[in-house]
């Protein structure tokens, strides 16, 4: 399996671009290999996109496990039981699997957006129990926690989707933001007033507008679909 010349990402055969920078691939003998990166030692292997991520995520686990461990025995030392430690778990606990979630399943979307759902109502339901019961819970925290993955995940299904991948996603995530911001203030007013007061966030959405129409010209017209990695050279 040849790599790119440009960033080093692997490349499988048949392409004739690089996914990653859009570097054009050249067939021919002289192809680096994995082994060609360190000509000094050539017992040298690099790690793989896959390896890398695998050790990041063991990283991960350990340290997260470390803090959990910890910031229990701390709590339980000086307070005879767990009680601020609790809040901290949760935290501590919730990140950990978004970061299993974003590690192993990212391209997986039906794994990932349910994933995702799950440990953020989860996140969200315990730590409103551990103020005294189910408050805030269902009125903000569901809805817009909902809304927040559906409009995630609508914005990863058109990035994975289209083969354009520069200024139109910015827009396409400034289109959402604009959404979640009405959202949010249609429900947050609903749970402390009993009522619908849109304000500033309509303001929001009517600067972000222009700015998405902007950045849709300028990705389709001006750059004829050029890509985020070759316009900031990356």
């Amino acid at each position: 399996m040849s790599i790119c010349s440009k960033c080093g990402v692997e490349l499988e055969k048949g392409l004739t671009d690089c996914p990653l920078c859009n570097e054009p691939i050249q067939h021919s003998e002289d192809v680096h290999t994995k082994r060609d990166l360190k000509p000094d030692n050539p017992g040298y292997t690099p790690l793989t996109k896959r390896e890398k991520i695998k050790l990041f995520w063991e990283l991960a686990t350990l340290f997260h496990f470390s803090a959990l461990v910890v910031t229990l025995l701390i709590d339980i030392i000086f307070n005879k039981r767990p009680t601020w430690s609790l809040y901290v778990i949760t935290c501590i606990s919730a990140s950990y699997v978004y970061i299993t979630l974003i590690s192993l399943s990212l391209k997986k979307l039906w794994i990932f957006l349910p994933g995702l759902l799950i440990n953020s109502l989860g996140f969200l339901v315990l730590v409103d129990l551990f103020d005294n019961g189910i408050n805030w819970f269902l009125n903000p925290g569901l809805p817009l926690a909902g809304f927040f993955v559906v409009l995630l995940g609508l914005i990863m299904f058109y990035g994975y989707r289209t083969r354009q991948k520069g200024f139109n996603i910015i827009a396409i995530a400034a289109i959402a933001i604009g959404i979640y911001c009405i959202l949010a203030e249609i429900f947050i007013s609903l749970a402390t007033t009993n009522e619908v007061n849109l304000s500033w966030y309509v303001i929001v959405d009517v600067s972000i507008l222009p700015i998405s129409l902007f950045l849709f010209f300028f990705q389709y017209r001006l750059k004829r679909g050029r890509s985020l990695h070759r316009f900031f050279h990356l």
